[in-house]
């Protein structure tokens, strides 16, 4: 079942939603959630973003839009679609029309696997894909900010033969992975590049990072690619996938023992 505006749909098509071609061709941004067994992951971290994004995006947003009605919502398609009991993604697309500048919404679903069932015996590898550069600076926070570069990337690694490919700024330092936020990890000291970098600002990271700070030393930081050969850990967040690890990038070898440790226990802690 998919929510369009309050309204249950077993499929959407031209036939039974007005502006159909309009809501794929021209949403104005998106949030990934995640849910498990009836629980949003990070849902307080996601309406801050969804917010900030709306007004950022300039769109007005009404009084009823607020975090108890939009958790309604995502629940209300989770009961319709009985994934109650099950682990998943949740798509929340927000578009609007600019002659009223209306926000509108779809919500999907789809399942997957929850965060604690963690491939750790696949060896990922990744490299650097520097042809297109993320503008650094907060606008590139917004996932719909630079959607190109990062599918150019994502097509590179995959022609390439990566499981990933690190993206860097018009400075020339690091700003995520195609699979998500990057973290390194250096003499039980983890890295994670700051806001001004241009990486998308998600809310598995806030969650992450906030969670970090009260347990170990995590700094937010101008990286560059020199950081990663001289790092012991390196590994990805997205709310998609959960953690990664990375075992090679180029010729270094990288080990899994602290990270994967960190996020089970970050996990727990949700």
């Amino acid at each position: 079942m998919i929510n369009v505006n309050g309204n249950l749909y077993t499929n959407i098509d031209s036939k039974n939603i007005n502006d159909f071609s309009f809501i794929i061709n021209n949403f104005n941004f998106s949030e990934e959630i995640h849910f498990e067994n009836g629980l949003l992951f990070f849902w307080e971290d996601h309406f801050f973003r969804i917010m900030a994004s709306l007004r950022r995006l300039r769109f007005t947003i009404p009084l009823s839009l607020n975090k108890d009605f939009l958790k309604n919502e995502l629940i209300k398609t989770l009961k319709a679609n009985k994934f109650e009991n099950k682990s998943g993604n949740i798509k929340f697309y927000f578009y609007s029309k600019p002659i009223n500048n209306k926000i509108d919404y779809l919500i999907n679903l789809d399942l997957s696997n929850p965060y604690n069932k963690i491939d750790s015996k696949h060896l990922n590898s990744c490299d650097i894909y520097n042809e297109e550069l993320i503008k650094s600076g907060l606008l590139s926070n917004l996932s719909v900010a630079n959607k190109t570069i990062r599918r150019i990337a994502n097509i590179y690694s995959i022609d390439n033969g990566f499981d990933s490919c690190i993206i860097l700024n018009d400075k020339k330092h690091i700003v995520e992975s195609t699979i998500g936020n990057i973290y390194l990890i250096k003499e039980d000291k983890i890295m994670t590049p700051n806001l001004n970098s241009g990486c998308q600002n998600t809310a598995i990271r806030t969650s992450f990072n906030r969670w970090a700070m009260k347990n170990l030393k995590i700094e937010e930081i101008d990286m560059n690619i020199y950081d990663l050969q001289q790092c012991e850990e390196l590994f990805f967040l997205s709310i998609n996938k959960g953690y990664t690890s990375v075992s090679r990038y180029r010729k270094t070898i990288y080990k899994s023992t602290l990270g994967i440790k960190l996020f089970k226990k970050f996990v727990t802690s949700i």
